[in-house]
């Protein structure tokens, strides 16, 4: 039996290593702003999305509550040999239910992943207004309105910087 290990605990959260079961346990609960930014960005389910997003991290982490998964992120290398890799997060409306705590150890897991990547970006849409007040309180740097995407909807370009 394969050992999953746990980065943070206390009886409110969890945060492990991702399995492949916490797609399909997450994906139909995902938050309308997520499911809307896959299919905008990349016509994808939230199935198809976050398996997408579990296959190709190097790190991919779950947030658990009452023990389910209420969240997933991770990052996904651009190239083998780079410094940048597209981070990402993907999460039902429970994650609310333990937002204090999320939020107190969101800048610590950025700055791991920083630690194998110097630069996490991604895109983020604009009518995720939950997400991007997250980016700023997590001191992203937000960039200008682009489009972007299979939609080439407006999106804001964001980075974190080691």
């Amino acid at each position: 039996m394969q050992t999953t290990k746990l980065y943070y605990k206390t009886k409110l959260a969890v945060v492990r290593d991702a399995k492949v079961e916490d797609v399909f346990e997450l994906a139909p609960n995902l938050r309308l702003s997520d499911i809307n930014e896959i299919w905008k960005s990349h016509h994808r389910t939230p199935e198809d999305g976050l398996l997408y997003e579990f296959t190709h991290s190097i790190l991919c982490f779950t947030i658990e509550h009452n023990e389910k998964p209420v969240g997933m992120f991770g990052i996904v290398p651009l190239t083998i040999t780079g410094n940048t890799a597209t981070i990402w997060l993907l999460a039902s409306p429970d994650l609310e239910q333990i937002q204090r705590a999320f939020l107190k150890h969101s800048r610590y897991f950025i700055n791991l992943m920083l630690s194998f990547y110097p630069i996490l970006e991604n895109y983020v849409d604009i009518n995720n207004t939950q997400s991007i007040r997250w980016l700023k309180w997590c001191r992203a740097e937000i960039g200008p309105v682009v489009p972007y995407g299979i939609e080439q909807a407006p999106f804001q370009y964001f980075t974190f910087k080691r």
